[in-house]
């Protein structure tokens, strides 16, 4: 089968690695499975500036080791406020609209290549006064990776987040369960299990934790264990269970 025009990557809560998880799927696309035309993609970015290195468009455009994009081709609005995108537009007196950032996404997807777009937080985070995240994933028609903690919890999480998305019609194309840390495999492995069987969603991959460092190195260690933990051609839709 042909592969996906792309991805839409959300979390099933903050902090669970899902801009780390992007660019090193993003990184593993390309580096290791050899495809030469991923793209990235933040449509709202809040709690930074761009250039700043904890910014998520610096680091998918650092992390992925791509090189075809710039920062600013990365992220279309930054907005100061670590806070949702609706609440840190209002705090800096501007309104997001909505229907041309999904324009915007139809106008890159139209454009060729692999899209990994990456949300902000979780389906729920509003991103308007109107919209949620989930809005514009639906939008924009493109399946859901779903990035969730490894450990205790992230089965109820996760099934909440599979069946919010199932309510809105968003296919799922998979999840990856991140940051396990020694020794916690099989515990890992019980929570890949029971999701599968409740949620009915096929888990990609399980990463373990590993403190993101700032440099090449690092980075292709990082690319190398997505490639060798994540499923990517299942991911991408070249194959199937």
């Amino acid at each position: 089968m042909n592969s996906r025009s792309g991805l839409f990557i959300t979390g099933t809560d903050t902090d669970v690695g899902k801009t780390q998880v992007a660019y090193g799927v993003a990184a593993a696309l390309t580096h290791h499975l050899g495809i030469d035309d991923v793209r990235l993609w933040k449509p709202v970015q809040t709690g930074v500036s761009v250039g700043e290195a904890n910014a998520d468009s610096y680091r998918l455009r650092h992390g992925s080791r791509i090189g075809n994009q710039q920062e600013e081709d990365i992220v279309s609005v930054t907005l100061p406020d670590p806070l949702a995108p609706w609440i840190a537009a209002r705090r800096s007196g501007l309104t997001l609209d909505y229907h041309h950032l999904v324009e915007e996404g139809k106008t890159r997807l139209a454009r060729g290549g692999m899209w990994m777009v990456e949300g902000a937080g979780g389906l729920g985070v509003p991103l308007t006064k109107q919209h949620l995240m989930l809005d514009l994933a639906k939008d924009l028609a493109l399946p859901l990776l779903i990035v969730a903690r490894a450990g205790l919890g992230t089965v109820n999480h996760a099934l909440q987040t599979i069946a919010y998305a199932r309510q809105a019609g968003v296919e799922i194309a998979g999840i990856i369960l991140n940051g396990y840390q020694d020794g916690e495999e099989a515990n890992v492995k019980d929570n890949a299990m029971m999701i599968e069987a409740f949620g009915g969603v096929p888990v990609l991959g399980i990463l373990p934790w590993m403190a993101e460092e700032a440099d090449d190195a690092w980075r292709m260690t990082w690319a190398a264990t997505v490639a060798e933990r994540v499923n990517l051609h299942q991911l991408i839709g070249l194959e199937r269970k």
